[in-house]
């Protein structure tokens, strides 16, 4: 039932405009990656994921679910990062999204990396450059974003950079000061 009213809502949003979506994040089924069981101690920055394709119907959900746990899943981000990739249909779902992850674990101290890819990446990015004061105050260290769907979007160089910024945060919160040029392994 919960499935249904989901893909109700995620066509509505689409045919009718953003304004009334109501996609409730707080149910892990609109999400194609949650990983709030992972111990934020274990990593030190979150990734926000939104894939290109948008999601308007069940029949895309497993395609979407695969595609989202190779490109950015556990496999790739294991010990570097917590992943969390929302349904998304507008951009109002975006900013409900990001909303529902600041208000459940972003305390402004801990770092989050925003990853978006063809549409929902330009959503993302729309989302992204609006709030983009907030976002910074709340944690927003750095964002990757690919004009189309590229299976070879998450790269070793992107995987290097996010570890790069993780261990940066780390340095900064557990001695208080910004990482010496040195040490930076940029």
């Amino acid at each position: 039932m919960m499935k249904k009213n989901a893909v109700f809502l995620a066509a509505a949003c689409i045919l009718f405009g953003c304004a009334s979506s109501k996609l409730p994040y707080d149910y892990i089924e609109n999400w194609l990656i949650r990983e709030d069981a992972v111990r934020p101690f274990a990593v030190s920055v979150d990734l926000i994921y939104v894939q290109d394709a948008l999601y308007v119907d069940m029949d895309e959900l497993a395609q979407m679910q695969t595609y989202a746990r190779n490109a950015v899943g556990r496999g790739r981000f294991h010990g570097i990062a917590r992943v969390f990739s929302p349904l998304v249909a507008c951009e109002d779902d975006v900013a409900k999204a990001v909303e529902w992850y600041i208000s459940h674990h972003c305390d402004g101290t801990r770092p989050f990396i925003f990853i978006g890819e063809g549409k929902g990446g330009a959503l993302l990015r729309s989302y992204e450059d609006k709030n983009i004061k907030m976002l910074a105050k709340k944690g927003l260290a750095t964002s990757f974003y690919s004009e189309k769907a590229d299976r070879k979007f998450v790269s070793g160089e992107m995987i290097r950079e996010i570890k790069n910024v993780a261990a940066e945060e780390r340095y900064k919160r557990q001695w208080g000061r910004e990482m010496p040029v040195g040490m930076q392994g940029r």
